[in-house]
């Protein structure tokens, strides 16, 4: 069984706040997503999880976070895993929902607006993560705390949990919480707990 992991992703960014698909892309930090960063940070602390290694995706938004984390909390020593970057949203990468919707209609016509990432014609597809998080999860062997992105966390989620693909793309992946893997489950750690 995979060790526990502690996954959190990385604070607002200007896209985000814009509803902007970031994918591979980045945008800066807004001032929620540093006060996020700090809290969980904070929380981190309080939950005794200092020293814990960290395996980071290496995009600037994350390292952003991690940084401010760190001024928070003592962390472990630091990898960086390009596994943990987030989803490949090729064309798509920059648009709003409706830029997406009036270019690519027939795409996204039958499907739930969290789901459309993997239908990006130049992007990737689940099961191309899916591979990529398995991967990594099968190289873990002690408790880590992995610091990514919502479409990725969403992924590991369903990988680890073996939750349908459908439902764990449609859960929100907080930007304020710590989401802790144990034994095939997850459970929501949140900032100000």
């Amino acid at each position: 069984m995979t060790p526990e992991i502690y996954l959190i992703r990385h604070g607002e960014t200007e896209w985000n706040r814009d509803s902007r698909i970031q994918g591979r892309r980045d945008s800066p930090l807004t001032a929620r997503g540093r006060e996020q960063a700090r809290r969980i940070g904070q929380r981190l602390a309080t939950l005794g999880l200092a020293g814990l290694p960290v395996s980071a995706s290496p995009l600037g938004r994350v390292q952003a976070t991690l940084a401010i984390i760190g001024e928070q909390v003592v962390l472990g020593p630091v990898r960086l895993d390009a596994r943990l970057s987030e989803v490949a949203l090729g064309c798509w990468e920059g648009l709003t929902a409706n830029e997406i919707r009036a270019a690519y209609p027939d795409l996204v016509a039958d499907a739930p607006q969290h789901g459309w990432g993997f239908r990006s014609p130049d992007g990737e597809t689940f099961d191309a993560v899916a591979t990529r998080v398995t991967a990594w999860l099968g190289e873990q062997t002690t408790p880590v705390i992995a610091l990514a992105h919502g479409m990725l966390g969403r992924v590991l989620r369903a990988v680890y949990t073996g939750m349908p693909a459908d439902a764990a793309m449609a859960d929100p992946l907080g930007q304020d919480v710590v989401w802790h893997f144990q034994d095939g489950a997850m459970s929501v750690l949140k900032a100000g707990e």
